[in-house]
């Protein structure tokens, strides 16, 4: 396979992952910042709540599509930490990913009719087995980030931008403790960053597949 091609499948994957991370967090409805009250309910019942939540789910689903692929030009230790990870991580969110976007959707609709009905949004967050592999997932996650950037720069094709990227999706999970202000700056960053690495990538700034050697840090 021509580096040329790989390159343009990964910038494929890595676009998607920032716009559509950005997406998620500046179409959410946040009226559940302050609360499970009618806000909550009205925020749930949007439509807007799912379309924001696939677009989220589906970035995390990217991310890991570009931990693989930076995988294939990376032979060493970080680029199979980045796919592993990843594909566990990825595992372990999409389910409380479910509940959440379309679980709490039926919960807002339900809620707009009968107010006391959105005291189950609680129990659809917090049941106890979806939140810790949910947080788990999170932080396997966040370790195929940081791994890919390394397995980027393992190649030799070292990047700023692949770094931020690296580091930007490494801090999902603390991003939801944020303002909604907080959060929406933050999937602009995530886009700019993916942005600006595809830009690198469509000038030329590729390696061959497999490049790193098992001399290479990657491997130590």
């Amino acid at each position: 396979m021509e580096s040329r091609e790989i390159d343009r499948r990964l910038a494929g994957a890595l676009l998607g992952s920032g716009l559509l991370m950005a997406a998620y967090l500046l179409l959410r409805p946040y009226g559940d910042a302050e609360g499970l009250n009618a806000d909550a309910a009205d925020a749930f019942a949007s439509s807007w709540w799912v379309v924001a939540h696939v677009c989220g789910a589906v970035a995390l689903t990217l991310l890991v599509v570009t931990a693989r692929r930076v995988s294939v030009l990376a032979a060493g230790r970080a680029g199979a930490v980045a796919r592993l990870a990843g594909t566990w991580g990825l595992a372990l969110v999409l389910p409380y990913c479910g509940a959440e976007t379309f679980g709490l959707h039926a919960v807002g609709s339900a809620a707009q009719s009968d107010p006391v009905l959105i005291e189950i949004a609680d129990d659809v967050r917090n049941q106890p087995v979806a939140i810790t592999l949910f947080g788990v997932g999170l932080l396997l996650l966040a370790s195929a980030a940081v791994a890919l950037a390394l397995a980027w720069r393992s190649t030799g094709a070292r990047s700023r931008a692949a770094g931020l990227y690296g580091l930007l999706f490494a801090l999902v999970l603390p991003q939801f403790f944020l303002p909604p202000a907080g959060r929406m700056a933050f999937g602009v960053a995530c886009a700019v960053a993916a942005s600006a690495w595809v830009v690198e990538l469509l000038r030329g700034a590729r390696v061959e597949p497999g490049v790193a050697s098992r001399g290479s840090v990657s491997n130590h």
